[in-house]
């Protein structure tokens, strides 16, 4: 059922939380943004903007209690790590690697980030995984195939990563599964995209 609109449309944005408290991270307004909504189960409000504007970033977490990483900001692709506790953004430990449409798993005190690209346009996918403990981020096995702009779920110990890009740009229908060590190849998606 549609519900109450974004109070400023958008696109290329992070998400986290749940169907009843969640925000609407940053993206693109007709440029970059930092723009933050704050949805609390039927309607959406402003709350505190980022403090580095992207695109194509990722986000775990809760309304409270939320990371929004990585993206690619005026400057380019940026390893930003932003921590949300409710009013305010701070940065905190950036990732090791830039990357752009990165998938992601977690809370924000025990977050996956995988995959992605260096910016629009480039098919120098990544299969790069990294770590979250809370304050730092540590890289861990990478993915079996370097893909971007794919689905992601889960947590920090059991994720899911699928569809996707591969290069040159073509669509994936490729699974992968996190078990909290490595990723296994499992059963792809009927179609690829």
């Amino acid at each position: 059922t549609e519900v109450a609109d974004l109070n400023t449309a958008r696109k290329g944005l992070g998400g986290s939380g749940t169907s009843t408290a969640a925000l609407a991270i940053a993206g693109n307004t007709g440029s970059v943004s930092a723009l933050n909504e704050s949805w609390n189960g039927s309607s959406w409000t402003e709350a505190g903007d980022l403090n580095t504007g992207r695109q194509g970033l990722g986000a775990t977490g809760t309304t409270t209690a939320s990371l929004a990483f990585a993206g690619e900001s005026p400057a380019g692709d940026v390893a930003i790590t932003e921590l949300f506790n409710g009013s305010s953004w701070t940065e905190v430990g950036d990732l090791n690697q830039a990357g752009y449409l990165r998938g992601s798993a977690g809370i924000s005190t025990a977050s996956l980030v995988f995959g992605g690209s260096p910016g629009p346009g480039s098919t120098a996918f990544f299969a790069l995984t990294e770590s979250w403990n809370g304050s730092a981020w540590t890289e861990v096995s990478d993915l079996n195939t370097a893909r971007t702009s794919g689905g992601s779920s889960g947590n920090y110990t059991a994720a899911l990563f699928f569809g996707g890009q591969t290069p040159p740009n073509s669509d994936s229908a490729k699974t992968e599964s996190w078990d909290g060590t490595a990723w296994t190849e499992v059963s792809d998606l009927s179609t690829a995209q």
